[in-house]
């Protein structure tokens, strides 16, 4: 069987970042992008972004700040572009949501790579590591270390991720592959991920985009998204 096609190594992934260029002003804590990379949000625009459910025009809205804001009910989004591997980073804040609000209820988002794999987003500060909780692979595996900051704090996420290896006759020969930072600590090291995650769509050998979604009660905010495709 095939081996996995290895993520992009560590000093190699340092020398990409190295060659960053000067961040856009909505990027005050988090990573700026290197030359490579292309922007799906800058605080400009949510042009990169449809509605997932059916395709149509983003309806989240962007603040006074230049952050885009979950729309609570309005449905998640997706990048209209579809990607395969790629180096992801965004910067995200949880709210601070009332008392009553419980669980998974906390500052619930999430991003899913290729539509397919969810990276918890959660008011998880605090708390003990759980494969539901923030930086989590959703039902697979907790992070190592709980790096989650305190609610309405900006938070970052790098994201290294390889898709499925798949035969011509659509077999498939290798799972996904991904290494996450959260805030600058490495809480997953080319973890591999045998399936899709609770509300992903369907495994599958076409690439797929990147989606933020919106849980139903929790008006998370988002900042300085770019991808580098490999």
């Amino acid at each position: 069987m095939p081996t996995p096609t290895p993520l992009i190594p560590l000093l190699a992934l340092l020398a990409l970042l190295a060659t960053c260029s000067t961040a856009p002003s909505g990027s005050r804590d988090g990573q700026a992008a290197p030359s490579a990379a292309a922007f799906l949000f800058d605080g400009s625009s949510t042009d990169a972004w449809v509605m997932a459910r059916d395709g149509s025009p983003c309806r989240w809205e962007i603040d006074a700040e230049g952050a885009m804001v979950v729309n609570v009910g309005a449905g998640s989004i997706r990048t209209r572009e579809a990607f395969s591997d790629f180096l992801l980073h965004l910067e995200f804040a949880v709210p601070n949501n009332p008392p009553e609000f419980t669980g998974q209820a906390r500052g619930n988002s999430g991003v899913y790579l290729q539509g397919r794999y969810e990276v918890q987003i959660h008011d998880s500060h605090g708390l003990p590591p759980s494969d539901n909780l923030c930086g989590a692979i959703y039902s697979k595996a907790a992070p190592r270390v709980n790096a989650a900051r305190p609610a309405e704090e900006w938070q970052t996420y790098l994201i290294d991720f390889t898709a499925p290896r798949w035969g011509e006759d659509g077999v498939k020969l290798a799972n996904a592959r991904v290494s996450v930072w959260h805030n600058g600590i490495h809480i997953h090291d080319d973890f591999e991920i045998d399936g899709t995650t609770g509300g992903g769509a369907p495994e599958g050998p076409s690439p797929g985009p990147i989606l933020l979604q919106d849980h139903g009660d929790s008006r998370v905010r988002f900042r300085n998204i770019w991808i580098v495709p490999r």
